[in-house]
């Protein structure tokens, strides 16, 4: 529907676009964030106008095409006295340009963005990338977009995606801080609209699995082993006791004693570690017996109690709870207080086939959880979802295909809130650029055109020769699951989806790609290249045997003959990209011992 009324309005371009420059109109008393947003507008309007046009207050507007930025007079008038859902933007022709309104907290500059974007062309398709389309004039007729997104919180979890900017152009609104991050994340900043954010525990570096970074054993393990988890008859450090009262009492001082020392968050988290061993004692097993014998039930009550207490200081707080592993199985009576949302987490699902495939054994028991915490917890639900491969961030992994329908799916069981956890370390990821591109936009509008979105960022991003011979490539390795029938979680090393023709197949794809590129020129050709990347990665990993196999097939073998000096090539090329991580890490160092093991 967005798509159609653009088109329309570019048709209308030389009917009803005014004659010479438009004029940016900001309200008489703007807020900080239309500022921002006006400035955004006339700054990427100069890229395809050729010239910046001017920012005036409504009051000193001149005639010609006015684009008014914010609670105008002219907004106001358009759209009535309106009550702003979340991120709400109104855009609508007038006749003398266009109203670009919406929700005050950040909605104006989203409202800039989608009329640059779906009305003028613009596409961002990286925090450094973008194409701008020269107009002669700028697009004012037909124009007519009024939209809340479901999601009220959105978070694509990719290294480029940090970049501020970017994130606001993405419609991104949520940033999470954790231990898996080797560069620094900047928050968007309040004249941007600012962004929801979880309190940053620093013990682990992490906003998640909050329980040791809040009592951390070695401070409270030897003085109260009653408070920790009971297994198999002795406390060991492994959960808390969530039937503890002395130890709730610390928990709940312990948290506002942070969110004291942080007053910037929203969101801070009370939940599990990060591994197994919750209480087996015979309070934490009734409280779970009372909810049909799910673990959740008493972690969920636990999160209750911190947020009634937290609520009384801090109501703007929320706090966020996972659904994770062996809690992942919604209670039957406990219900999360209004203030607690619960964050649902499918790290053990096959990502190559759609959540909602039946024939999936492991979605299948994900959906039956998805839609239990539906009725559950209504409109408290969080979804962690996984995009990246986080053994092998630089390795084909096929799950492009299933990002649009899970996102739907989370959409159809009313989550209000969704975290992609994507490359959060590497500047070479197989198709990160693209992952974040489709989440990020499907994330906003959950009923956007997936495959428009995939084929326009792989002709404008690596360029319209190359685009037909990756969209191959993609379709060749999310065909190998399908073929060998082997379900693909988000930990694998080398591909297990692809047998050795196949190895070869996606090769020849892939050097096609790099070859038609390299005839469109830069930076189209650096592009494909990096992409090539993970495919040479993944030869490595095969490296003489499927060198053999080429030779018995008599297919062409196109890389070095020995595999240690394709070894020094891919390194080389690897390390003049900066890349920092080829996985999942916490330390800086880590790549370079990859590096001496791949030399092995």
């Amino acid at each position: 529907m967005f798509w159609l009324a653009a088109s329309i309005g570019m048709m209308a371009l030389a009917a009803c676009g005014a004659p010479g420059m438009p004029v940016v109109v900001l309200p008489d008393s703007p807020t900080a964030v239309e500022r921002s947003a006006a400035n955004e507008l006339a700054g990427e309007l100069a890229k395809c106008l050729g010239a910046r046009p001017t920012i005036v207050s409504e009051k000193d507007a001149t005639n010609g095409t006015r684009l008014f930025v914010g609670a105008t007079r002219a907004a106001r008038a358009a759209r009535g006295e309106k009550s702003w859902p979340v991120d709400g933007v109104f855009l609508k022709s007038v006749p003398d340009g266009v109203v670009m309104d919406g929700d005050p907290a950040r909605a104006p500059f989203y409202a800039v963005d989608l009329y640059l974007e779906k009305w003028c062309g613009v596409r961002w398709w990286t925090s450094g990338a973008a194409t701008y389309p020269k107009l002669d004039q700028v697009p004012a007729g037909n124009i007519a977009l009024d939209y809340a997104p479901q999601f009220k919180y959105r978070e694509t979890y990719y290294l480029d995606g940090f970049d501020p900017l970017f994130k606001v152009r993405s419609k991104g609104n949520f940033s999470s801080l954790t231990r898996f991050m080797l560069s620094e994340m900047t928050f968007i900043p309040p004249e941007m609209g600012g962004n929801h954010r979880l309190y940053f525990f620093k013990g682990r570096r992490s906003a998640y699995h909050s329980f040791f970074e809040v009592l951390p054993t070695n401070t409270y393990f030897t003085v109260h082993p009653e408070w920790y988890s009971l297994i198999d008859g002795t406390r060991q450090p492994k959960q808390l006791c969530l039937a503890n009262k002395a130890m709730k009492a610390e928990y709940v001082s312990e948290t506002l004693k942070r969110l004291r020392e942080d007053s910037s968050v929203d969101f801070i988290q009370v939940s599990q570690n990060d591994w197994r061993g919750y209480c087996q004692c015979a309070a934490c097993k009734a409280m779970m017996d009372e909810d049909g014998g799910a673990a959740s039930g008493p972690y969920l009550r636990f999160a209750n109690e911190v947020a009634e207490a937290v609520e009384k200081e801090f109501p703007h707080v929320r706090i966020d709870t996972f659904a994770y592993q062996f809690t992942r199985k919604a209670p039957t009576k406990t219900r999360p207080r209004h203030n607690v949302v619960v964050r649902l987490c499918d790290i053990e699902c096959d990502f190559a086939r759609p959540l909602a495939d039946a024939s999936a054994p492991k979605n299948a028991a994900f959906a039956k959880d998805l839609a239990d915490w539906r009725r559950v917890a209504g409109g408290n639900l969080f979804i962690w979802d996984y995009l990246a491969n986080f053994t092998s961030y630089m390795m084909p992994h096929p799950n492009i295909a299933s990002i649009a329908p899970n996102i739907r799916l989370f959409a159809a069981n009313g989550a209000v809130g969704v975290f992609e956890q994507g490359d959060a370390l590497c500047s070479a990821g197989s198709f990160a650029t693209l992952r974040h591109y489709l989440a990020a936009h499907l994330l906003w509008n959950p009923d956007d055109d997936e495959k428009r979105l995939v084929d326009e960022f792989l002709a404008g991003y690596y360029g319209k020769t190359a685009a037909p011979h990756l969209a191959r490539f993609i379709a060749r390795v999310e065909d190998g699951p399908r073929e060998t029938k082997k379900p693909v979680g988000c930990y694998h090393k080398s591909a297990p989806f692809l047998g050795g023709m196949e190895k070869l197949e996606v090769t020849r794809i892939m050097d096609a790609a790099v070859a038609a590129a390299e005839k469109e020129g830069e930076p189209y050709a650096s592009r494909v290249r990096r992409e090539r990347l993970s495919v040479d990665h993944l030869l490595l990993l095969h490296y003489d045997a499927l060198r053999s196999l080429a030779e018995r097939k008599y297919l062409p073998w196109t890389r070095p003959q020995t595999r240690a000096e394709a070894v020094e090539n891919w390194i080389r090329d690897v390390r003049a990209l900066g890349v920092r991580a080829v996985r999942e890490t916490t330390k800086a160092d880590a790549i370079e011992a990859y590096f001496k093991e791949l030399q092995r």
